[in-house]
C-alpha cells in the first residue's frame, strides 16, 4: 500500500485517508509512511486504534515534516505512543507548517515533566494548530497547574 500511495504518474491524489481499527501496528506505518512522507495531497490521516507504539513515532515525524505536506489534520486516537512516542510526535508537529488539528487522545502518556515540556515546545512553536486533542491520557491536577502557569 505504501508504494501505491506514493506520489507519482499511478498515484491518484488522495486528500483524506482513513485506516482506523486496522491493526497493521508500527511496522505497518512505518511501511506505509514509505508512501506517504512525500505526498503533496494528502490533508486528512486518520489511523485511530491501529496498535501503533513508541517505535512508530519517527515514521508519524517523517511524514509531519515534509516541506511540501498539505496535511491539516492527523488522527492518532486510540493508539499506545506513550510518553517517548507522544514527544516524538510532538516534535514533528511543531515544525510542520499545514497541520491544523492534532488528535492525540487515548495514548497512555502522562503529565512526566519531559512530557509536559514537549506539549509547551510544540504549542509555542506551531502558532497556526488550532486543536490539540489529549483525552483520556494521564494528564491531571499537576499537567494542569502547568499550563496555567506557563500559558495564562
Amino acid at each position: 500500500m505504501g508504494r501505491t500511495l506514493k506520489p507519482g504518474p499511478t498515484c491518484p491524489p488522495i486528500c483524506i485517508l482513513k485506516l482506523d481499527h486496522n491493526n497493521f501496528g508500527s511496522r505497518g506505518l512505518i511501511a506505509l509512511s514509505e508512501g506517504i512522507k512525500t505526498n503533496e495531497s494528502l490533508k486528512i490521516l486518520s489511523l485511530c486504534y491501529c496498535e501503533i507504539d513508541h517505535t512508530g513515532s519517527r515514521a508519524l515525524f517523517e511524514i509531519l515534516i515534509f516541506s511540501k505536506s498539505k496535511m491539516e489534520e492527523l488522527i492518532l486516537t486510540g493508539n499506545n505512543l506513550r510518553n517517548e512516542g507522544v514527544k516524538t510526535v510532538l516534535k514533528g508537529v511543531s515544525i510542520s507548517k499545514e497541520l491544523k488539528k492534532i488528535y492525540l487522545a487515548d495514548n497512555q502518556f502522562n503529565e512526566d515533566p519531559d512530557m509536559l515540556k514537549g506539549i509547551e515546545s510544540c504549542m509555542r512553536k506551531n502558532k497556526s494548530l488550532a486543536r490539540y486533542d489529549f483525552r483520556n491520557n494521564d494528564l491531571k491536577d499537576d499537567g494542569k497547574s502547568y499550563f496555567v502557569k506557563h500559558f495564562v
